[in-house]
């Protein structure tokens, strides 16, 4: 059984090359590469931000690659991430792969009970009247919501997270906590982990684990679901600065700057048959 435990911290892009060494042969192999976009590929902002401009780089390169089925995910509506991204040949999974749009323009959307979402959405509504000030902020995930509280001074910073936590737990969310931050997870059966393999089923059916090499990349707790998921069938990585970080992840990257170095990795033994 998987269990969370320290992962390796890449650190140079010769640790990259290495983590993916004899993984993936670019002539026969079928890649999926699912990828986080909030905290993985590019920084973790109220609003969507830009990729660093090596990351873009390689994923406008990837993509445009008939050997890799790209996914990215995102805590965000499915329009919003989409008609930010742009890009073609590229599987968009918004609000945690509740809705999910494939190339050829095929979606699917599961819908949660109503009563999770008036809960859902009364949650997010007390948060940001009652705990949102001196720099924290909520960041509404439509299924799940996490409070953010890096940027408050530690006067306030113990006042707005005993608070915060009251009010996830009188909403009846499992709290779960975090470096700088607090999450609500509703009770439910549906997580990154439930919208990674549905959607690796609807595209390449029941055996999908079996025909694919799967890469994962994710900074929070709602990758975790995912990486659990994928442990032991795929490489998968957890972004994160904490030291002590435990994880289902084989390595551990540090900043969303050194993803680059991964996607350029990955590119590169697609580089290597072209010259060959």
């Amino acid at each position: 059984m998987a269990e969370q435990k320290k992962a390796p911290l890449l650190k140079k892009e010769e640790d990259y090359v290495k983590a993916l060494e004899g993984f993936i042969n670019p002539e026969t192999d079928k890649v999926a590469l699912l990828l986080d976009y909030d905290g993985t590929l590019a920084p973790l902002t109220e609003e969507l931000s830009v990729m660093p401009k090596d990351t873009e780089i390689n994923i406008k390169k990837l993509a445009a690659n008939d050997k890799i089925f790209m996914v990215v995910f995102s805590g965000r509506e499915l329009s919003e991430i989409k008609n930010h991204l742009k890009f073609p040949n590229v599987t968009y999974a918004g609000n945690h792969g509740l809705e999910v749009e494939y190339p050829s323009g095929k979606k699917f959307k599961i819908e949660m009970p109503e009563e999770l979402l008036e809960k859902h959405n009364k949650l997010v509504a007390e948060l940001k009247e009652k705990v949102v000030c001196s720099g924290a902020w909520v960041e509404d995930k439509k299924i799940s919501v996490t409070y953010h509280y890096k940027g408050v001074t530690d006067k306030l910073k113990t006042k707005l997270i005993g608070e915060a936590k009251a009010l996830i737990q009188a909403h009846g969310f499992q709290l779960i906590e975090t470096p700088y931050a607090l999450e609500g997870k509703p009770r439910v059966n549906w997580d990154k982990g439930e919208g990674a393999k549905m959607i690796l089923e609807k595209q390449f059916e029941a055996d999908w684990a079996k025909n694919l090499k799967i890469i994962y990349v994710g900074d929070d707790t709602t990758d975790e679901d995912a990486i659990k998921v994928l442990h032991g069938i795929g490489k998968t990585f957890r972004v994160s600065e904490l030291p002590t970080l435990k994880t289902y992840a084989n390595y551990q990257i540090k900043t969303v700057e050194e993803v680059g170095y991964l996607l350029k990795a990955v590119q590169a033994y697609y580089e290597k048959k072209k010259k060959a």
